[in-house]
């Protein structure tokens, strides 16, 4: 989304570049202009001296980022302190119409790096991490390496490669206006189930066919490589099948509504996993096939400005996995986005919600009857925050959360943590 530069918006920022321009000697006139012509583009680095331009006119567009989430635990946890996590991603996306005459085709080259310190795992102690973009190995890993071809007049769609296939199934977008992982962007419980769901960061070998029958409805099913060996240290860039353990077949129908001109998305899906794994109550009794399935939304609940894009967005979700394998069993949420609260400020936006990750009760009841007492059956996180864009390249997220019950999934008595986190994500 555009924004347009405001230097009263920005002073902070205006008088730290302006002072890095006197200091190489540019007038004030040069200043302003090269100072506003920054703000206002839409990546940080510009178009390469028209380099982007003439890539993308070829079939070539890069587009790469980083994402920095601090999170301080104030109170509450096992312990208090802080840390950050960064992500760097580096994506290549080829037209090969352009490139090589083949409509309808892509080509997309990722590539992600993660490095950091985890708040949830180092002092609050809970499942649903506070820092989004903490995990998946905190390595150099190829992300995703896939050919997409869509067959003229957009009834088909077909992908196949190397990559997430929560790049294409029960995701929610908007989910990741907030920083705990548990709201961005997919129900935390489906790839904690089974080897073969991955979300971003972790690729497997698959592919899908997606059918629309019209522009606001489609469906689409497909077929992964159940594979935990991917996300292990020191197999960032593995391509190999070795490891595998069996083959993921999820299926969805996704719906994109528009009451009185108020967008809405609305998904259902479920999936069966052809793996073994161990039985909650007995990990020595291996059972066979895993299953799940989950309903997601957000609608737009009324309009700021008689737009879709100012308003107040409603989220759901629902989700759940195989009682009989799956520990982190099931999960659900709720939340408010107001996005362009301000009309001087359209493309900021304010958050709040509510999230809940269950433990399998049968878990549970064995733990207790193991001498434990009084566990809770689920951890809930609330997440406010207000995300500022303060450039089109720039997003910076001050958030607070509150960590309910973070000993659930150690069955542990923890106390509740407040959180503190401020996000920053840029884009190259």
């Amino acid at each position: 989304m555009k924004v347009q530069a405001n230097e009263k918006q920005r002073p902070a920022c205006r008088a730290l570049l302006l002072a890095g321009c006197a200091a190489l000697g540019l007038g004030a006139g040069a200043q302003a202009q090269s100072l506003q012509g920054w703000l206002n583009q839409s990546t940080m680095t510009g178009n390469w001296n028209g380099g982007r331009t003439r890539l993308a006119e070829a079939g070539i567009t890069f587009k790469g980022g980083y994402v920095g989430d601090f999170a301080d635990a104030m109170s509450g946890g096992k312990r208090t302190g802080n840390g950050i996590a960064s992500q760097f991603y580096e994506n290549a996306f080829i037209d090969t119409n352009k490139l090589f005459g083949l409509p309808g085709g892509t080509i997309t080259i990722s590539f992600n790096q993660r490095v950091g310190r985890s708040a949830s795992s180092d002092f609050i102690g809970n499942k649903l991490a506070v820092q989004e973009v903490y995990g998946a190995g905190e390595t150099q890993r190829l992300t995703e390496l896939s050919y997409e071809q869509a067959l003229p007049g957009g009834f088909l769609d077909a992908k196949a490669g190397f990559y997430p296939m929560g790049n294409d199934f029960a995701g929610t977008g908007l989910g990741c206006d907030f920083q705990n992982v548990g709201f961005c962007a997919h129900p935390q419980n489906l790839p904690a189930s089974t080897n073969g769901w991955a979300d971003n960061q972790q690729a497997r070998w698959g592919g899908r066919v997606k059918l629309m029958p019209t522009k606001a409805l489609y469906v689409e099913t497909g077929l992964y490589q159940a594979n935990a060996t991917y996300t292990e240290p020191g197999n960032g860039l593995k391509v190999s099948t070795s490891g595998g353990t069996g083959v993921v077949i999820p299926v969805e129908l996704g719906y994109t509504a528009s009451f009185g001109g108020l967008p809405g998305h609305y998904k259902v899906g479920a999936y069966w996993d052809t793996s073994s794994a161990p039985d909650v109550t007995n990990s020595h009794e291996l059972d066979q096939g895993r299953y799940g399935f989950y309903a997601l939304a957000d609608q737009m609940l009324f309009s700021f400005d008689g737009t879709a894009e100012r308003g107040l967005i409603a989220l759901a979700q629902v989700s759940y996995s195989d009682p009989t394998t799956a520990v982190f069993q099931g999960t659900w949420l709720a939340g408010l986005i107001a996005q362009g609260p301000f009309a001087a400020r359209p493309d900021d936006y304010m958050n709040i919600g509510y999230v809940r990750a269950v433990v399998n009760q049968r878990k549970l009841d064995r733990e207790e009857a193991a001498g434990l007492t009084n566990l809770s059956d689920g951890e809930g996180v609330i997440e406010a925050g207000y995300g500022l864009q303060a450039t089109p390249w720039l997003l910076i997220h001050p958030n607070v959360q509150y960590v309910m019950n973070p000993g659930a999934f150690s069955y542990k008595h923890v106390p509740d943590a407040w959180v503190f986190g401020f996000e920053t994500k840029v884009t190259f």
